[in-house]
């Protein structure tokens, strides 16, 4: 458990971020954390690197509504100090905290009935020293990754803790894949992934769902983050889309839409319309599917596994409801139309819900 968060089993596998603000700048650090909250995040990391991060802990802890990890590197006090705040859990470096002050850590954590994830990555695994260089090392290290995690999970529970789970991260996702896949093999400890340093947006969308995907597609993985050089809200977003395009989580929106050819007959393009409904359905809290295509080839048999679709046509578009054809369209006021046909639906649920309620 991660706070009120269960993590592992057959629980949800949740989205996590991490701040990118400096973490004693507790209204900055706060607006990244609720802006990630409205995006539906799990789970918020912020870096604790000295004791004005530290002490600015209690007050972020009390105006979030998610838990909250405290990413912890060489100074065991602060660890300490994350926990005595509140922290729900700490993120430690097995290679940068000596084995005694570890213990320390674990100790006050058990106390305290606190999380704990070892975070195991490439650039920090030791004894990095020791492999040669040629062209077994980036096996040997991989390997040197799961040993030495598996080393710390049997010692956490040698010192009768259990409420931890382990990343083991790298920047290349098939090394990210391979850890992990043999690490699962090993145990059942919970698992967080992630391919760290994986880049600006676009660089870091591909490289997490190759690595990701693959993984979540073979039923491994309990926490994911996707790892972005840039906005917070983005790393939610894409984490959610991945887990929804395996059907690991519901998507509340889904807007299908073609690709577009020369036989697309939307003014301005299907793009256009498409980006237009997504505006449209921004802060839509139920469960919807909407096709969004541009011609008559796809377009009726899309929207019939949809529960609405707009299909483009010279001059006037055409509004489904599933399979039934609703009307014909002006192309400027297709978007509208379809809001409505959703206001419509979404009362008539109500409605049956409050019969049903009364029954």
């Amino acid at each position: 458990m991660v706070g009120h968060l269960p993590i592992g089993g057959d629980h949800l596998i949740s989205v996590q971020t991490m701040t990118k603000t400096k973490t004693d700048d507790v209204a900055a650090t706060l607006r990244q954390i609720h802006a990630a909250q409205d995006a539906g995040v799990d789970v918020v990391r912020v870096a604790v690197p000295d004791k004005a991060a530290a002490q600015a802990l209690p007050e972020i802890l009390r105006q979030s509504r998610v838990p909250l990890i405290a990413d912890i590197h060489y100074a065991h006090g602060l660890a300490l100090d994350a926990l005595d705040a509140g922290m729900h859990c700490v993120r430690l470096n097995p290679g940068n905290v000596k084995l005694d002050l570890m213990q320390k850590i674990v100790d006050r954590a058990h106390q305290l009935g606190r999380a704990i994830r070892i975070g195991i990555n490439a650039g920090s695994i030791e004894p990095r020293k020791g492999l040669q260089v040629n062209k077994d090392m980036e096996l040997e290290m991989a390997d040197l990754m799961v040993d030495t995690a598996v080393e710390w999970c049997e010692r956490f529970e040698s010192w009768g803790f259990r409420n931890f789970k382990v990343s083991l991260k790298s920047s290349d996702p098939l090394t990210t894949i391979y850890t992990n896949r043999r690490f699962a093999r090993l145990t059942d400890v919970p698992l967080h992934m992630g391919v760290t340093e994986a880049g600006t947006l676009e660089a870091s969308t591909v490289k997490s769902c190759v690595g990701l995907g693959t993984l979540l597609s073979e039923g491994i993985g309990d926490t994911i983050r996707i790892s972005i050089t840039g906005n917070p809200v983005d790393e939610v977003r894409i984490g959610l889309d991945l887990l929804a395009s395996l059907r690991l989580r519901k998507k509340n929106v889904d807007i299908v839409s073609c690709p577009s050819c020369g036989r697309d007959e939307v003014d301005g393009g299907v793009e256009v319309l498409a980006r237009a409904v997504e505006e449209a359905m921004k802060g839509y809290k139920g469960n919807i599917t909407v096709s969004v295509l541009g011609c008559i080839v796809n377009g009726p048999g899309e929207a019939g596994q949809a529960d609405f679709g707009i299909v483009g046509a010279k001059d006037a578009g055409y509004l489904y409801k599933g399979e039934k054809l609703l009307c014909r369209v002006p192309n400027d006021k297709l978007v509208a139309a379809l809001m409505k046909e959703i206001a419509i639906e979404e009362a008539r649920r109500k409605a049956d819900k409050s019969v049903a309620a009364l029954a």
